[in-house]
């Protein structure tokens, strides 16, 4: 039993190394970003290239903000360029927001700036360890389940299924 608990024992530790090394490529990448808006702003822009236009209300839910709070942080990320509000075609009570392009820019190249860090440790692996981690990654995410998106946009991300761009 020994050598079960002292495996279960590194493989705890190595993966808590990988998910520090994993969040230092998710800070670094969002850096430049973080200089004009915080990190909630942030992940309303997120949340909207996920989704596309959402109502003001089902954003802030979504992104877990107070609907006060939330129209002064609209107010913010209006002013800087990054979201546009419309009325809603089906009611014009209802406040549709979207990205701009300057918006879905930012969002773009901190997803770009992300994969390219990730591409770049990669690329000192060989290739079998690389399949080693392919694999190792894909075992223990299909363990852990696809989490909540609430939780993703905590840190800014948003689930991708699109294909590796270096």
């Amino acid at each position: 039993m020994t050598g079960d608990r002292d495996s279960a024992t590194a493989a705890i530790t190595a993966t808590l190394t990988s998910s520090r090394a994993l969040l230092g490529i998710v800070s670094r990448s969002m850096a430049g970003a973080l200089e004009d808006m915080t990190l909630q702003q942030y992940r309303v822009l997120v949340a909207l290239d996920g989704t596309g236009p959402a109502r003001m209300g089902a954003l802030a839910e979504s992104t877990g903000v107070h609907p006060s709070t939330f129209t002064r942080m609209a107010d913010r990320l209006e002013a800087g360029g990054w979201i546009r509000r419309d009325a809603s075609p089906d009611s014009r009570r209802e406040v549709l927001v979207d990205l701009t392009d300057q918006g879905r820019a930012l969002v773009s190249e901190v997803t770009r700036k992300r994969r390219r860090a990730i591409a770049a440790v990669l690329r000192t692996l060989s290739p079998e360890d690389r399949e080693t981690v392919r694999r190792g990654m894909r075992i223990f995410a299909d363990a852990a389940g696809e989490p909540e998106v609430r939780d993703l946009l905590t840190l800014g991300v948003w689930p991708e299924n699109d294909p590796a761009v270096p």
